[in-house]
């Protein structure tokens, strides 16, 4: 089976764009080690909101015909509005991210979507006048994934949990990108949601 990994840094992770088969050093890569007889591809791209994958959707996306797709994406849009005033609001993050999910299902039929919602721990960058986004779009995320019949990780509530056994920068360090760790829990997550398509 063909698995395709699309979204940001937290995706992205340094792959060598210019070798297609470069998976980085994050989940993406762990997820390739646990599954050696699939396979994995990586289209993150560091800095990525939803409309950037809207517009290299066709190349990246659609033209690879996955049978496993994961969306994970939206921190940049909260991140980049604060920081750097390029706006895109949860309307349309929301709309952005329907547009993504509909090409897949009315050109790719058959292939299974996982959407990853955001996730943001209150250390290093963040900033708390992020909340008000981010949650709207964790909403977002988890209400399009019942709508168009997709699994989803509630990545939030799953790293959260994990503050039982470690600290906010064992996971990750900036509040936005995971450490290694960070990446090993979110690649056991995925793995745990997606088994039943993969036969693992």
């Amino acid at each position: 089976m063909r698995l395709l990994f699309q979204g940001d840094s937290i995706t992205d992770c340094n792959r060598n764009r210019e070798n297609p088969f470069d998976l980085g050093h994050g989940y993406v890569k762990k997820i390739q080690a646990a599954l050696p007889n699939h396979e994995v591809l990586n289209r993150g791209i560091s800095g990525n909101r939803t409309i950037d994958l809207l517009m290299r959707w066709q190349k990246d996306t659609l033209d690879l015909k996955p049978d496993v797709l994961s969306i994970f994406v939206g921190i940049n849009e909260v991140w980049h509005y604060h920081y750097d005033q390029k706006v895109l609001t949860p309307m349309m993050y929301e709309d952005y991210y329907k547009n993504l999910i509909k090409q897949v299902k009315y050109l790719l039929p058959n292939t299974k979507i996982l959407l990853i919602e955001p996730f943001v721990f209150p250390i290093g960058v963040y900033q708390k006048s992020w909340d008000v986004e981010l949650i709207e779009e964790q909403a977002i995320v988890r209400k399009l994934a019942q709508l168009y019949d997709t699994a989803f990780l509630p990545l939030q509530e799953i790293l959260n949990q994990k503050l039982n056994e470690h600290t906010m920068a064992d996971i990750a360090d900036d509040g936005v990108h995971p450490t290694d760790l960070g990446h090993e829990i979110i690649k056991d997550a995925i793995l745990d949601t997606i088994k039943p398509w993969i036969g693992a």
